[in-house]
């Protein structure tokens, strides 16, 4: 159970909390997986994509940041990691920005596995949003 138990509940991939003294809520996800495919800069795209598509699902298309989360692998060699970090990144940012929703920050961390995602966040009126057992 996440916080009181009404996370997840009508919103499984994002978090919708009420903003005070207003009708907009504060609407938020998070995802990341690891590399899928061959190639850095196709890997970030879809990366973004995946982010991105969860507040899509919710009738959200004006999303107000991004923040990345990457994690290079402690497994590569110094040039490994330049290459694939610069294109994974690079392919993150172009989609985003394609999308209209600026990368404003995120967060970098070694571990073994190469993997990136993000948290989109977006300010929305309650009524615009589609709940999706509502849909």
């Amino acid at each position: 159970m996440i916080g009181d138990g009404s996370i997840g509940v009508d919103t499984p991939d994002c978090s919708s909390m009420p903003i005070a003294n207003s009708s907009k809520l504060l609407v938020s996800t998070c995802d990341f997986f690891y590399p899928l495919v061959d190639d850095p800069y196709n890997q970030g795209k879809i990366a973004a994509c995946n982010v991105l598509s969860d507040l899509y699902a919710m009738g959200i298309v004006d999303i107000n940041t991004v923040l990345m989360i990457f994690g290079v692998s402690t497994k590569m060699t110094e040039l490994e990691k330049e290459v694939t970090t610069t294109l994974m990144i690079k392919g993150f940012n172009d989609k985003c920005n394609e999308a209209g929703a600026p990368v404003t920050g995120g967060q970098t961390v070694y571990n073994p596995w190469t993997m990136i995602g993000g948290t989109a966040m977006a300010t929305v009126e309650k009524a615009d949003v589609i709940e999706p057992n509502n849909a």
